[in-house]
Protein backbone atom coordinates (compact mmCIF):
# COMPACT_ATOMS: atom_id res chain seq x y z
CA UNK A 1 0.00 0.00 0.00
CA UNK A 2 1.15 3.83 -0.44
CA UNK A 3 1.59 5.98 2.05
CA UNK A 4 -0.98 7.94 3.51
CA UNK A 5 -0.36 11.01 5.44
CA UNK A 6 -2.70 11.91 8.47
CA UNK A 7 -2.69 16.07 8.75
CA UNK A 8 -4.89 18.13 11.41
CA UNK A 9 -7.56 20.10 9.52
CA UNK A 10 -6.68 23.23 8.33
CA UNK A 11 -8.71 25.99 7.09
CA UNK A 12 -6.49 25.56 3.60
CA UNK A 13 -8.33 22.52 2.98
CA UNK A 14 -11.46 23.71 2.74
CA UNK A 15 -12.70 23.30 -1.02
CA UNK A 16 -9.99 19.64 -1.14
CA UNK A 17 -12.66 18.68 1.88
CA UNK A 18 -16.04 20.29 0.72
CA UNK A 19 -15.39 18.41 -2.39
CA UNK A 20 -14.30 15.17 -0.67
CA UNK A 21 -17.54 15.26 1.56
CA UNK A 22 -19.84 16.05 -1.75
CA UNK A 23 -18.40 13.17 -3.55
CA UNK A 24 -18.71 11.18 -0.84
CA UNK A 25 -22.28 11.52 0.55
CA UNK A 26 -24.49 9.04 -1.36
CA UNK A 27 -21.61 6.44 -0.47
CA UNK A 28 -21.48 7.50 3.61
CA UNK A 29 -24.93 7.75 3.64
CA UNK A 30 -25.45 4.13 2.70
CA UNK A 31 -24.06 3.70 6.10
CA UNK A 32 -24.30 6.51 8.80
CA UNK A 33 -27.37 9.00 9.51
CA UNK A 34 -26.81 11.90 7.16
CA UNK A 35 -25.90 15.07 8.13
CA UNK A 36 -28.43 16.94 6.15
CA UNK A 37 -28.71 19.14 3.92
CA UNK A 38 -27.94 21.78 4.78
CA UNK A 39 -24.54 20.68 5.74
CA UNK A 40 -23.53 20.79 2.43
CA UNK A 41 -24.50 24.56 1.72
CA UNK A 42 -20.83 26.14 1.07
CA UNK A 43 -21.82 29.10 4.09
CA UNK A 44 -23.23 26.43 6.52
CA UNK A 45 -20.45 23.69 5.52
CA UNK A 46 -17.50 26.81 6.06
CA UNK A 47 -19.27 27.84 9.48
CA UNK A 48 -18.88 24.03 10.74
CA UNK A 49 -15.33 23.92 9.77
CA UNK A 50 -14.62 27.36 11.81
CA UNK A 51 -16.36 25.25 14.71
CA UNK A 52 -14.15 22.43 14.54
CA UNK A 53 -11.27 24.69 13.90
CA UNK A 54 -11.63 26.48 17.26
CA UNK A 55 -12.35 23.35 19.10
CA UNK A 56 -9.26 22.10 17.90
CA UNK A 57 -7.46 24.99 19.13
CA UNK A 58 -8.77 24.73 22.69
CA UNK A 59 -7.97 21.27 22.77
CA UNK A 60 -11.85 19.78 22.80
CA UNK A 61 -11.68 17.63 19.65
CA UNK A 62 -9.16 16.86 17.15
CA UNK A 63 -9.68 16.60 13.36
CA UNK A 64 -7.32 15.13 10.87
CA UNK A 65 -7.65 14.44 7.13
CA UNK A 66 -5.96 11.69 5.96
CA UNK A 67 -4.11 12.10 2.88
CA UNK A 68 -2.82 10.02 -0.47
CA UNK A 69 -0.63 12.01 -2.47
CA UNK A 70 -2.59 15.11 -3.06
CA UNK A 71 -5.68 13.78 -2.64
CA UNK A 72 -7.95 13.61 0.77
CA UNK A 73 -8.90 9.60 0.91
CA UNK A 74 -10.63 10.01 4.63
CA UNK A 75 -11.11 11.88 7.46
CA UNK A 76 -10.05 10.81 11.40
CA UNK A 77 -11.35 12.69 14.26
CA UNK A 78 -10.92 12.34 18.50
CA UNK A 79 -13.67 13.98 20.36
CA UNK A 80 -13.56 14.57 24.34
CA UNK A 81 -16.21 11.82 26.10
CA UNK A 82 -14.43 13.03 29.40
CA UNK A 83 -11.45 14.34 30.86
CA UNK A 84 -9.66 11.20 30.61
CA UNK A 85 -11.44 9.43 27.11
CA UNK A 86 -11.35 10.16 24.07
CA UNK A 87 -13.73 8.72 20.95
CA UNK A 88 -11.86 7.77 18.03
CA UNK A 89 -14.80 8.41 14.16
CA UNK A 90 -13.26 7.92 10.84
CA UNK A 91 -14.23 7.50 7.41
CA UNK A 92 -12.65 6.69 3.61
CA UNK A 93 -14.15 7.58 0.62
CA UNK A 94 -15.92 5.49 -1.19
CA UNK A 95 -13.17 5.24 -3.99
CA UNK A 96 -10.44 4.38 -1.35
CA UNK A 97 -11.94 1.32 0.76
CA UNK A 98 -10.25 -1.95 1.27
CA UNK A 99 -6.90 -0.26 0.78
CA UNK A 100 -5.30 0.02 4.39
CA UNK A 101 -5.85 3.36 4.68
CA UNK A 102 -8.06 3.42 7.46
CA UNK A 103 -5.46 1.65 9.61
CA UNK A 104 -2.16 2.62 8.33
CA UNK A 105 -4.09 6.40 9.67
CA UNK A 106 -5.09 5.16 12.69
CA UNK A 107 -1.99 3.65 13.61
CA UNK A 108 -0.72 6.84 12.93
CA UNK A 109 -2.95 8.36 15.46
CA UNK A 110 -1.83 6.60 18.14
CA UNK A 111 1.78 7.41 17.69
CA UNK A 112 0.79 11.24 18.39
CA UNK A 113 0.68 12.77 21.61
CA UNK A 114 -2.76 13.27 22.65
CA UNK A 115 -2.79 15.27 25.69
CA UNK A 116 -4.61 14.50 29.00
CA UNK A 117 -6.56 10.96 27.03
CA UNK A 118 -5.82 7.47 29.04
CA UNK A 119 -8.21 5.77 27.05
CA UNK A 120 -10.02 5.70 23.45
CA UNK A 121 -13.06 4.57 22.36
CA UNK A 122 -14.61 3.26 19.16
CA UNK A 123 -18.02 2.70 17.78
CA UNK A 124 -18.59 0.35 14.84
CA UNK A 125 -22.07 -0.91 13.25
CA UNK A 126 -22.22 -5.24 14.32
CA UNK A 127 -22.16 -6.21 10.87
CA UNK A 128 -18.67 -3.47 9.86
CA UNK A 129 -16.29 -6.01 9.45
CA UNK A 130 -13.93 -3.71 7.64
CA UNK A 131 -13.50 -1.40 10.56
CA UNK A 132 -13.76 -3.68 13.46
CA UNK A 133 -10.71 -5.25 11.85
CA UNK A 134 -8.92 -2.04 11.50
CA UNK A 135 -9.89 -0.94 15.07
CA UNK A 136 -8.69 -4.89 16.12
CA UNK A 137 -5.43 -4.11 13.73
CA UNK A 138 -4.58 -1.32 15.46
CA UNK A 139 -4.81 -2.51 19.16
CA UNK A 140 -8.42 -1.88 20.37
CA UNK A 141 -10.17 -4.77 22.23
CA UNK A 142 -14.06 -5.10 22.06
CA UNK A 143 -16.14 -4.57 24.70
CA UNK A 144 -18.62 -7.76 25.01
CA UNK A 145 -21.52 -5.14 25.40
CA UNK A 146 -24.01 -4.16 22.59
CA UNK A 147 -25.72 -0.77 22.02
CA UNK A 148 -28.40 -0.49 19.54
CA UNK A 149 -30.06 2.89 18.45
CA UNK A 150 -33.06 3.60 15.87
CA UNK A 151 -32.35 4.97 12.36
CA UNK A 152 -34.74 5.30 10.19
CA UNK A 153 -37.32 3.24 10.99
CA UNK A 154 -34.81 0.25 12.03
CA UNK A 155 -32.05 -1.06 14.66
CA UNK A 156 -28.41 -0.48 14.43
CA UNK A 157 -26.00 -2.73 16.97
CA UNK A 158 -22.86 -1.47 17.52
CA UNK A 159 -19.82 -2.94 19.40
CA UNK A 160 -17.12 -0.64 21.30
CA UNK A 161 -13.68 -1.12 20.97
CA UNK A 162 -11.20 0.31 23.86
CA UNK A 163 -7.79 1.10 23.45
CA UNK A 164 -5.87 1.84 26.53
CA UNK A 165 -2.81 4.16 26.19
CA UNK A 166 0.58 4.02 27.91
CA UNK A 167 0.86 7.04 30.05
Amino acid sequence: MNRVSLKPLRIQDEIALYTFECENRPYFERYVPSRGDAYYEPEAFRQTLEHLLAEQVNGDGYYYLIWHGESIVGRLNVHHVNFETGEIGYRIGGDYVGRGYATAALQQLLTLNLPRFTRLIAKTTTDNKASQHVLMRSGFSREDEIHQIEWEGRFLSFYTYVYEMDR
